[in-house]
């Protein structure tokens, strides 16, 4: 599909990749009235809207369109070592955004704003030129002054090495039952109480009504499971918490992926002119896999910086504390996964859901940090910092 000529070569500016970070991106490159004259080639392989994902946050400061979202909870539940913890927030609310709903809202607009260009190709790489940088595709070469990239990962250096990396790997279904048992009210944040055979496993049910919800199996781990594992360990759990054998409910929706959960630094440039952004820009938290808000926060501040004319911003990494806070987590993930369910447990027992969600947006300040860690097993996180001090103490 082009929405205008392909001979078009020059761009003022090229965002590759028609994910979540290019397409937020995008959305506020064209609503700035700053840049009105400003020439936008995005690309990607296809731009038909996949209702393959599922994004979720508790912080909708920067999304583009509150329509966007699909639906929301303000009673959260987490379940782990048999109990089950309950909790209304009230700062936050947690928040469901489809990505065809994303895809498609944004694309529309895109495709009646004469400053933008759409063409599906392949994307086979970028170099820096003399003019700024150039974009090689199946359907030529592509020049702009600034490219953002989404789609090719940055190799790695000596300088973006990582001590630990874990992948967060995941199936889910959309299903839909004949009875009434679901609370559209109350999401299952997260259920460990689960078979813990090859790494953390949880759960985490989000009801869009009482006959209809997501239901995820996901994996803290280095080695993916075939298609047939996830299924039957999706097949189990909804007997087990439902009652529902497998000819009792309709799956209308299917969801899969994998998230890097490394504590790798990405560098902000694949070459000169040539901006990460999105997960191939590092923006994914290592010890959670959360990204929306981050890309959507990264997004708007890269716009605030074409439409002044300033340096675009090269990281949003977090901040020393909460590198070491994260390398601290993932090594505990990986080499403790029973006392990472024990850490998970008593984080929510013994603290308010709205105190834990405000930490893992690294927007707590030293003294609340304080009082979260002297509520968990301290000493493996003592023996995590042992373990890692070669790397903490080298600046994370």
């Amino acid at each position: 599909m082009t929405d205008k000529s392909q001979t078009a070569e020059k761009f003022d500016l090229i965002i590759a990749g028609a994910g979540a970070a290019g397409l937020s991106l995008l959305w506020n490159l064209i609503s700035s009235d700053k840049l009105s004259n400003l020439n936008i080639l995005l690309t990607d392989l296809s731009f038909t809207p996949k209702n393959d994902k599922t994004w979720c946050f508790w912080d909708d400061a920067n999304l583009p369109e509150t329509g966007m979202i699909h639906h929301s909870w303000k009673d959260l539940e987490v379940r782990a070592m048999n109990r089950e913890i309950r909790e209304q927030l009230q700062r936050y609310e947690y928040f469901c955004v489809k990505s065809s709903d994303f895809t498609e809202m944004i694309l529309n607009r895109a495709k009646n704003d004469p400053r933008v260009t759409l063409i599906e190709t392949k994307i086979n790489g970028f170099r820096s030129t003399d003019q700024g940088a150039m974009m090689e595709t199946d359907s030529g070469d592509f020049h702009a002054n600034t490219i953002f990239q989404s789609v090719l990962k940055p190799p790695v250096t000596p300088h973006t090495r990582s001590d630990i990396s874990l992948k967060q790997h995941f199936m889910g279904w959309e299903i839909e039952t004949s009875k009434s048992l679901f609370d559209p009210k109350r999401a299952i944040f997260m259920d460990f109480d689960v078979p813990q055979n090859s790494g953390v496993t949880f759960f985490y049910v989000l009801p869009f009504s009482i006959n209809r919800a997501l239901i995820e199996y996901t994996m803290f781990n280095e080695v993916l499971l075939t298609a047939e594992e996830y299924e039957t360990e999706l097949i189990r759990y909804i007997e087990l918490r439902y009652g529902l054998d497998k000819n009792s409910y309709r799956i209308t929706r299917r969801e899969d992926g994998v998230i890097p959960m490394e504590d790798r630094r990405y560098p902000a440039r694949l070459c000169q002119n040539v901006y990460n952004i999105g997960t191939m820009g590092g923006v994914t938290k290592p010890s959670s896999g959360y990204a929306f808000t981050r890309i959507l926060k990264h997004s708007k501040e890269i716009a605030i910086a074409v439409e002044n004319g300033s340096p675009i911003p090269e990281s949003l990494a977090s901040s020393y504390r909460f590198r070491v806070y994260d390398m601290m987590l993932l090594y505990l993930l990986k080499h403790d996964p029973a006392i990472s369910v024990q850490i998970f447990h008593d984080l929510f027992y013994k603290n308010g859901f709205d105190r834990i969600l405000h930490f893992l947006e690294e927007k707590t300040h030293f003294g609340q940090e304080l009082k979260i860690f002297s509520s968990v097993p301290y000493s493996p996180f003592f023996k995590s910092i042992w373990k890692m001090k070669h790397r903490i103490f080298s600046g994370a």
